[in-house]
């Protein structure tokens, strides 16, 4: 089946500040480069819209202006135009005038969709003007017969004065309008009134992209009564969490948050290939600890005659070893090579810096399933020893390490590929010996770099293989409330990074932002 998915961008695609996350365009890219039929649909005209969409690079059409436009997604050139065309507009005009109106006033002059709008009488469209200074499309304009100019297809009203009764006279579907109000998504006491042809509705737009298409059907997306039009006409319909109650009653499914990339999520799950993969029983497991000990010896071995080591540390041979088993290490796939190929797929072996992993995934993660493996220092004890005899000087105890802001840090920079459900993220808690080697003479260490590491003992893996499962690694604390700000969830997390922890339990879903407490965001724990 060929499915066509359609969002719109305010509130739904893009964030509360009006942007397009790096990572959703990422994502939209990659579904692009893979085939999958990915447009927008908004009331936003093209310069506006694809100052954020340009990242995604969208090839199909978009759906501009709740449907009076329908352009290449990359030149913003009409492909479709469902204006006013012939329609006598002379009664909007007389009353607009009448009750001392300053609406913006969208046409197309000498060939250039311009904006036009009343330079004397500003105070309502403020927000609208404050938000796109230097554009240069606006017109503004000293008298109504220089308003009304052009060939005019869309009249926004902000903040109307004018009585209902005469909207539904005026705007009405028996002459041929379509009209929508709707409180603006960024400044919460602007009610927008937006007037268009009635064949210009998201939904004939929908409808007409789709058979440009051949699509078998559409699933849309979005946040506001604009969009209700576009829900009633698509095969399937989602809201976002932050959607009007009116949207998501009519919606087949409430998705997370706009500011939890939960559109190109959805469509990730939707399009994945799933490839042949065992999971673990648990998500906590307790490792082999015989085959650690002897894959220990083997690494141990194998770095004291130097053989085949490729420079790599005592601790991501060992972890190579007890995952590969008889397995390959070093396969090539692609350009790139993997750690180890086994029957259930790819595994590699990462103690830092995953930005590396990003082009390895993006390849790897289209042929098998890849589980990254993150050696974690657990327990670490140190010995400090001579560099010429090897005598030990002296030896510390084991020290606890409850940090996790590392192994943050690291998933922040493979952020957009976590919720690949072809993705398993294991962490290899370890006990390792850190041997420092210094002078005999000063108690020194002479070069940097003169230590070894080697890893005693496998305590446990933890194995993430789908994003509910990151919830095991909320701190475990009854201090916290079930609405938190980040300073109340770093009194629980402790020593790992509060404020990054939360951006990845976000984006995972594992928690929502609900709202403000002063300054202060608010979360709570997704049940």
């Amino acid at each position: 089946m060929k499915t066509l998915y359609i969002s719109d961008l305010d509130g739904t695609l893009f964030t509360n500040k009006a942007g397009l996350k790096d990572r959703a365009a990422e994502m939209l890219k990659r579904f692009s480069d893979n085939g999958v039929l990915f447009t927008y649909a908004t009331a936003r005209r093209f310069s506006s819209a694809n100052f954020q969409m340009c990242k995604a690079e969208i090839k199909l059409p978009v759906i501009l202006m709740n449907g009076v436009i329908i352009a290449d997604g990359q030149s913003g050139k009409p492909i479709k135009l469902n204006n006013f065309d012939g329609m006598d507009l002379t009664e909007i005009k007389s009353t607009i005038m009448r009750y001392n109106e300053t609406p913006l006033v969208y046409s197309f002059i000498d060939g250039e969709q311009r904006v036009s709008y009343l330079e004397n009488d500003t105070r309502r469209i403020k927000n609208y003007l404050k938000d796109r200074k230097g554009d240069k499309t606006l017109r503004p304009c000293k008298s109504y017969e220089e308003l009304f100019e052009g060939d005019i297809h869309y009249f926004t009203f902000i903040n109307s004065a004018l009585p209902k009764e005469v909207i539904s006279e005026v705007f009405s579907e028996e002459k041929g309008f379509a009209s929508i109000g709707y409180f603006d998504q960024y400044y919460k006491d602007d009610f927008l009134l937006e007037v268009f042809s009635l064949k210009a509705s998201k939904a004939n737009a929908v409808l007409q992209v789709k058979e440009m298409l051949g699509a078998d059907e559409v699933v849309c997306f979005g946040d506001n009564l604009n969009d209700i039009s576009m829900f009633n006409v698509s095969d399937r319909a989602y809201a976002v969490s932050n959607a009007a109650e009116e949207l998501k009653e009519i919606a087949a499914g409430i998705l997370g948050s706009n500011e939890n990339i939960s559109v190109p999520r959805f469509i990730e799950k939707e399009q994945a290939e799933i490839f042949d993969y065992t999971p673990h029983e648990n998500i906590i497991n307790q490792p082999d600890a015989k085959r650690f000990e002897t894959s220990v010896e083997k690494a141990k071995a194998r770095e004291a005659v130097n053989i085949g080591t490729l420079n790599e540390k005592c601790i991501h041979s060992a972890l190579k070893n007890y995952f590969s088993e008889d397995y390959d290490q070093e396969a090539k796939i692609g350009s790139f090579y993997a750690d180890i190929v086994t029957e259930n797929g790819i595994f590699e072996i990462q103690t830092a810096n995953f930005s590396k992993l990003n082009k390895k995934l993006e390849v790897m993660l289209s042929v098998c399933h890849v589980t990254v493996v993150y050696p974690f220092e657990k327990r670490t004890r140190v010995i400090t020893a001579s560099d010429t005899s090897g005598e030990v000087i002296r030896e510390s105890g084991f020290r606890y390490n409850n940090s996790l802001s590392d192994f943050f840090l690291e998933l922040y920079r493979i952020k957009s590929f976590l919720t690949d459900p072809n993705l398993t993220i294991c962490i290899a808690e370890l006990d390792v010996e850190r041997v420092n080697f210094v002078s005999e003479k000063t108690g020194r260490r002479r070069k940097r770099g003169a230590y070894t590491k080697t890893p005693l003992a496998l305590r446990r893996e933890i194995c993430l293989e789908k994003p509910s499962d990151y919830r095991v690694l909320l701190p475990d604390c009854e201090e916290l409330p079930e609405e938190f700000t980040v300073k109340e969830f770093q009194k629980c997390a402790k020593s790992t990074d509060a404020k990054l922890m939360l951006e990845i339990l976000l984006y995972l879903g594992v928690v929502d932002k609900i709202g403000k407490k002063g300054n202060a965001e608010v979360y709570r724990i997704v049940d």
